[in-house]
């Protein structure tokens, strides 16, 4: 367990981590009394700002951090379909500093995928004391400062899990994660795995899909033999849509054909001597069997000293067989989603006109959480589950704070620990923990590198909320 005895004095290096965050002021706001964690949490939360709007006229919100909403006309609805005629509350919560997260319980993570953040907001609109929702094909527009970041960044939902979680899921896949959602709900255990009735939510055409092959056959050997100054085998070869031919690809899926051999494998490790497998699942005519020849003899031989098992035997039958196959792409998907919604954007940036460039723009229809994202590409990296302890874990609220990126994460409590799931190893963080003790909060941060053997927390010291919130802020 690595011990840290020395703590930070200052917090103002954690503002670098944010830099592209607006500044949490909170001018005016009035603490209420502290008796708990959850008293701290709640004053350290952001100030949510109201507004009334006529909801059938176009609108333009600025909030006190930066964020800008365009809202157009006549875009709510109540829950049975009726547009609203009187007065529409908005609600806007802004979320951008290192407190607001904190003090919002905020994970920047979509899954087991960590996120790097651009701001957080909440918006919600009501009318007549009912819960507003947004018309279909419609939306509003939401412009996050940009601050220094430049990065190409997404939109995401907070979607529940169930009653105790949620994670964050991005626009253009939001249906997917409400049909298996609804599928688990409709499913008992004893069925099994479920099955997703999609309903996606634009036109679906042949230029959204990338069309390859697939392997319908093969060999033992061939999920271990690389192909020579590859590290990948046949198999990772085949399943790669950049080895064949779109066309060809497609023409295999539409016929159905099904293609495979039973062949050798000479000295160089060259696939020769191909021949046809007729069998009850086999399906080609002499065109699917020379291209499906002319697509095998273009594959870089075997590198057969790469093969440690056994021998390769150069008299043996082996056998390798392809069929057509597609996969959805999700970034011309993304980019035909959204521009179904091109309207509204086109219209927000009118009106902010000269600063349009300052905002990363989404056109957003659904309320709640909504977060300016986009994913920390680290997924080859080795993670671990990293554990925090501390003197009193129940009653002290543990995150981390990346040194990389823009990226908070909070613990779990399991048996007495304070674990952040499937962290990648070796990255530098801060951990930030705070308490309440003896009728004041307490805060303790430390710096450290993610590793197995975790981190213990020490050395809390006590604060006015109003020099916690300076420290955490960074501001003197």
């Amino acid at each position: 367990m690595m011990i840290l005895d020395k703590t930070l004095s200052t917090l103002a290096i954690l503002t670098l981590l944010f830099a592209g965050c607006s500044n949490d002021t909170k001018e005016g706001k009035k603490y209420i009394p502290v008796n708990s964690l959850k008293d701290v949490l709640i004053n350290l939360a952001p100030m949510p700002k109201t507004f009334e709007i006529n909801p059938t006229e176009e609108t333009m919100l600025n909030g006190d951090k930066g964020t800008a909403v365009y809202i157009p006309a006549d875009v709510f609805q109540f829950a049975d379909g009726t547009t609203p005629t009187g007065k529409v509350s908005i609600e806007l919560k802004e979320c951008y500093s290192l407190t607001d997260m904190i003090a919002e319980n905020m994970n920047t993570t979509s899954g087991h995928r960590i996120l790097e953040t651009g701001g957080m907001i909440y918006f919600n609109a009501t009318a007549d004391g009912k819960q507003l929702s947004i018309k279909d094909g419609k939306a509003f527009v939401i412009g996050f400062p940009k601050g220094i970041q430049a990065e190409e960044m997404d939109l995401f939902y907070d979607f529940a899990i169930n009653d105790t979680s949620s994670t964050w899921v991005s626009d253009y896949k939001m249906f997917e994660a409400e049909a298996m959602q609804q599928a688990q709900a409709d499913t008992t255990p004893s069925e099994g795995d479920v099955a997703l009735n999609l309903n996606y939510p634009i036109g679906m055409t042949d230029d959204l899909y990338d069309y390859g092959f697939s392997t319908s056959l093969q060999t033992a050997t061939f999920y271990d033999l690389f192909l020579v100054g590859q590290s990948r085998t046949v198999l990772d070869y085949i399943n790669d849509p950049e080895t064949v031919d779109q066309n060809i690809a497609h023409e295999f899926l539409d016929n159905n054909w099904r293609v495979e051999f039973d062949l050798n494998i000479d000295k160089n490790g060259k696939m020769y001597n191909f021949r046809p497998i007729n069998n009850e699942y086999s399906n080609y005519n002499k065109r699917a069997i020379t291209l499906a020849l002319d697509y095998f003899k273009a594959i870089p031989p075997f590198d057969i000293a790469s093969y440690k098992k056994e021998e390769i035997k150069h008299n043996w039958d082996y056998s390798l067989g392809i069929m057509g196959s597609r996969t959805l792409n999700w970034e011309r998907f993304k980019t035909k989603f959204r521009e179904q919604f091109s309207e509204y954007k086109d219209k927000a940036i009118q009106n902010l006109d000269k600063t349009a460039l300052d905002y990363y723009m989404f056109s957003a229809t659904k309320m709640g959480w909504i977060n300016c994202d986009r994913f920390w590409e680290i997924d080859d990296e080795d993670k671990t589950d990293f554990i925090v302890t501390t003197q009193n874990p129940k009653n002290t609220k543990v995150q981390i704070v990346f040194k990389d990126i823009n990226s908070i994460m909070t613990s779990t409590f399991m048996d007495g620990k304070l674990v952040f799931k499937n962290v990648p190893l070796g990255r530098l963080i801060k951990v930030i923990g705070i308490s309440y003790a003896n009728g004041k909060p307490t805060m303790g941060v430390a710096e450290t590198a993610i590793d197995k053997d975790g981190f213990e927390l020490t050395a809390f010291n006590e604060f006015s909320l109003d020099d916690l919130e300076k420290e955490l802020n960074g501001e003197k």
